[in-house]
């Protein structure tokens, strides 16, 4: 198993510890969808005992990242197509809103900074061919400030608990390098939708920035057959 970044946090309890450690492991991808999970394996990596670590396993379960079959074992979960739709069903309708808000805001300005700061990281990160992984996070980052702009965060974390299929999609998107390009011009017309208080055009412009991978997902099932639970 390729599992990283091991080191304890000072405020996890050990079950926290195992959770975390797993759930970024699995969304990252370096455990790979379908990937056999063994517990002594990973109670000896992780430097944990059993009861811990099958907590942990259990929310994992239940956050659709690991799934269990009897005689066989348990494995993390490949990518649910229909879980996926679902991710984006949630956040078109939340997002619309949101940039709607966005763009009524006459005070809009703080967030308008926030937001072209985080683009100009987009921008170094693409010339500089710097590691994608980062970009993945400052492209969740760049939602993440307007949802927290409008105390909508308990919202957020509801749409990131739900979309974890879809956002290991979008990854595989965003290492593939398919559609870079596309989600920093996009990022740059929201900002300039919500200068311009062009309401009008956000739905559009939302429902065509979170379905980026729609018209690549069969060429990704081909060259990644084992990730996707077809």
């Amino acid at each position: 198993m390729n599992i990283k970044n091991l080191d304890r946090n000072s405020n996890e309890n050990i079950r926290q510890y195992a959770y975390r450690v797993l759930k970024e492991n699995i969304m990252n991808l370096n455990l790979e969808p379908g990937e056999a999970i063994g517990e002594n394996e990973l109670s000896k990596l992780l430097n944990v005992s059993r009861t811990p670590l099958r907590e942990a396993i259990v929310q994992l379960i239940e956050d659709k990242l690991l799934d269990v079959f009897p005689q066989r074992g348990t494995f993390v979960s490949k990518i649910n197509l229909n879980l996926v739709e679902e991710a984006i069903f949630l956040r078109e309708l939340c997002e619309k809103e949101l940039f709607k808000i966005a763009c009524n805001d006459e005070n809009a300005k703080d967030l308008i900074i926030e937001l072209e700061k985080n683009i100009e990281y987009q921008k170094i990160i693409i010339n500089f061919n710097e590691d994608l992984h980062n970009f993945f996070d400052l492209d969740n980052e760049f939602h993440t400030i307007i949802f927290k702009k409008y105390n909508k965060l308990n919202t957020w974390k509801a749409i990131k608990k739900l979309s974890t299929h879809y956002d290991r999609l979008r990854l595989i998107d965003a290492l593939e390098k398919t559609n870079l390009e596309n989600t920093l011009k996009q990022h740059m017309e929201i900002i300039e939708k919500i200068k311009s208080k062009n309401i009008e055009k956000i739905d559009k412009l939302i429902e065509k920035h979170l379905l980026n991978f729609k018209d690549v997902i069969e060429i990704y099932q081909k060259k990644y057959p084992t990730y996707f639970d077809i």
